[in-house]
């Protein structure tokens, strides 16, 4: 919970997002803004240890039209 103030007005927000929708928002920023991916691109990834993130990229990937999208997985051990 984070609170915001203004002026004489304090307000309470609560984040009610899970932790999954959380990763999908910040993977579409990192794929959009950070990458700038462009409809018809491919992409070509690495992931290491956390499958939910690589998952969250991928399907960002996806969403932004991007016409392949590899994944290279590595083992941290």
């Amino acid at each position: 919970m984070r609170q915001i103030e203004h002026m004489t007005t304090t307000a309470t927000l609560t984040d009610t997002r899970t932790f999954e929708e959380k990763l999908d928002l910040f993977a579409q920023v990192a794929v959009n803004v950070g990458l700038g991916l462009k409809p018809g691109q491919e992409l070509v990834m690495t992931a290491a240890g956390d499958a939910a993130a690589g998952a969250a990229y991928y399907r960002a990937s996806v969403k932004a039209g991007a016409s392949l999208v590899t994944t290279l997985l590595t083992d941290d051990a």
